[in-house]
């Protein structure tokens, strides 16, 4: 797009004079400033809305793609012009933009959330059922593996990219792993649990302990790593999170070193991780069978960590505690996902 821009104004892509980023060369910064502001212009009339919707794309989608482009000149060490003039045609735009569609068009799109009712109803989906591409049994790989992933992220808000893997990206430690997965049985935290200690587990006593992985909200994993989460067991509680660990854990074995290099959610005998692309295909026929046709698109992957969100709020957690728990940057994040419920 940036490339299609410059070649029709007969410029170059890589805005490199740095005297005139600074404003030293006052004609120059004019020019850079100028030209930021027709690209943000031409953006806008570009590009389309995400879904069928909105009747066009919202002022800061077309923001967003300016500021991507001072982020690539930054890595390089170049720093763009202040956004003062961008800050003026953006208000422009937006007042443009509001005129013609409402200012209800720029509230966000959020899914809805997914919380404890409706992923219990999920998981009761009978066995046998035909969820397009093979039939539910609940002992598979596959669906063992994707069920104790709904409830984890319900019970936890991990994201999809910490327990699946997007296609084509390596298997790091960004996402969890079986060593991730720990076992507080007694007053004794194992590392490796055995199998034999795995079916000792008393209910109400003893603990599911994950460590969570490094993210973008922990890029060196020295916040939330330090702090790990615990989930009591209930084998009565069909989505109790520690009772689905257990279950993967007796059913797919492993041990020593491997546990490091392996997921825990796996869709073969061959360890293979589950992929985002299959989590997202079988979450959707499990909302098919359990939920209203025209609801099915409210809910992605993510509303389970805004379910989560929810439920924490609904039960009265203060905000900078929901933060820590969902492992936030920030409050502001947390009070945006965290809804009241209709009957609060």
């Amino acid at each position: 797009m940036g490339a299609v821009f410059c070649a029709g104004v007969r410029t170059q892509p890589w805005r490199l004079d740095r005297n005139a980023h600074s404003g030293t060369n006052p004609v120059g910064f004019d020019r850079e400033s100028h030209l930021l502001c027709a690209f943000l212009v031409y953006c806008y009339e570009l590009i389309q809305p995400r879904s069928r919707m909105p009747k066009a794309a919202k002022p800061a989608s077309a923001f967003k793609i300016i500021d991507g482009v001072r982020s690539c000149h930054r890595r390089a060490g170049i720093f763009m012009v202040s956004t003062k003039q961008l800050t003026t045609a953006m208000k422009e735009i937006t007042a443009e933009h509001i005129k013609e569609h409402g200012s209800e068009s720029l509230l966000p799109e959020r899914k809805d959330p997914t919380g404890p009712t409706l992923y219990r109803q999920l998981l009761r989906t009978p066995e046998g059922t035909n969820l397009g591409a093979k039939e539910l049994h609940w002992s598979s790989q596959t669906f063992l593996s994707l069920g104790a992933m709904f409830v984890l992220s319900g019970n936890t808000g991990f994201r999809k990219a910490k327990v699946a893997l997007p296609s084509g990206c390596d298997f790091d430690d960004r996402r969890l792993r079986r060593s991730s997965l720990l076992g507080g049985i007694d007053v004794t935290l194992h590392v490796d649990p055995s199998p034999e200690q795995l079916r000792t587990l008393v209910r109400g006593r003893d603990k599911a302990v994950i460590k969570p992985p490094r993210s973008k909200a922990d890029y060196d994993g020295t916040t939330w790593g330090a702090h790990p989460i615990w989930l009591v067991f209930d084998d009565t509680d069909a989505a109790n999170a520690a009772r689905w660990l257990l279950r993967l854990e007796l059913q797919l074995p492993l041990r020593g070193g491997r546990r490091a290099e392996t997921p825990p959610f796996v869709s073969s005998a061959a360890l293979e991780p589950v992929l985002h692309s299959t989590a997202d295909y079988y979450l959707e026929h499990l909302l098919r069978e359990n939920n209203p046709e025209e609801r099915i698109s409210a809910h992605s992957f993510h509303s389970f960590r805004i379910g989560f969100a929810s439920a924490l709020l609904a039960a009265s957690c203060p905000y900078d505690m929901i933060q820590a728990l969902a492992r936030w940057r920030s409050e502001k994040i947390a009070a945006i996902y965290a809804r009241l419920n209709p009957s609060e």
